[in-house]
């Protein structure tokens, strides 16, 4: 399974190239910028920013994903959540949440612990389904978006928007679509048994195996149909209902 392993990192990096594209142009001509990504799991992104030159650091509740962040990417990732970090005022240039806050019960209090340890000038990127988009439309319940009962909340543009102001912060950019979430996002919910998350999660707990050449068969055939989706995605997201919402948002003065 080592080169199976190796395509999916090689998949990853490709994919996050949206992430990191969005956050590179938040930090604008920063130099150096400090950035903190919260729920970062192994930190494959920080690991792709730290190369652009960021001071990285990421927090997640997963012991495991902290030991492969520091072993795999060289990451330093602290254990438990943003508070428990305890992460001194102004530290950071920018704190990152990638679906993160659909998680969370309380979204104002985990980005008033973001604006205290952001600086002045300093900014929050985040991402959240959006539940105003063609998929969640067209699916209902059954959207990948929802992934019920672990998202607590969903967000629309409009929501997510208030719950930010609410907050202290005044959003700069919006984006509605990112490679590696939207058009996967439509064929796990199409054919949620090729979804390689769930295929995973399925195998933890039922302690089911494949064969290498049926896992390899399911991630071409689910990577075929995740290309074929890609025009699909990108045209509701052009639209303006795309099935993510990315936005950059700066603290008020």
């Amino acid at each position: 399974m080592g080169a199976l392993k190796k395509a999916e990192a090689i998949y990853r990096k490709i994919a996050l190239h949206g992430h990191v594209s969005f956050v590179v142009r938040a930090a604008g001509r920063q130099h150096s910028p400090q950035i903190l990504d919260v729920g970062c799991g192994s930190a494959a992104l920080l690991a792709l920013l730290k190369q652009r030159g960021f001071q990285v650091m990421g927090v997640d509740f997963s012991a495991e994903a902290s030991r492969v962040a520091e072993v795999e990417n060289g990451v330093r990732v602290m254990v438990g959540s943003l508070e428990d970090a305890a992460f001194p005022d102004e530290s950071f240039d920018i704190v990152t949440l990638f679906h993160v806050m659909e998680h969370v019960p309380e979204p104002r209090t985990v980005l008033a612990e973001v604006a205290r340890i952001l600086k002045r000038d300093g900014a929050v990127v985040l991402q959240v389904p959006n539940i105003d988009s063609w998929q969640f439309k067209a699916f209902r319940s059954k959207w990948y978006g929802l992934d019920i009962p672990r998202h607590v909340i969903d967000y629309s543009k409009k929501a997510i928007l208030t719950v930010l102001n609410d907050s202290g912060f005044e959003a700069r950019r919006i984006k509605h679509f990112n490679l590696r979430d939207n058009a996967p996002a439509l064929v796990s919910s199409l054919f949620p048994s090729l979804d390689p998350v769930s295929r995973a999660v399925r195998k933890q707990k039922h302690g089911t195996r494949e064969s290498m050449a049926g896992s390899w068969l399911r991630h071409i055939v689910y990577l075929l149909l995740v290309i074929c989706a890609y025009p699909i995605a990108i045209l509701e997201a052009a639209t303006g209902h795309g099935a993510t919402l990315m936005i950059e948002a700066e603290k008020k003065l």
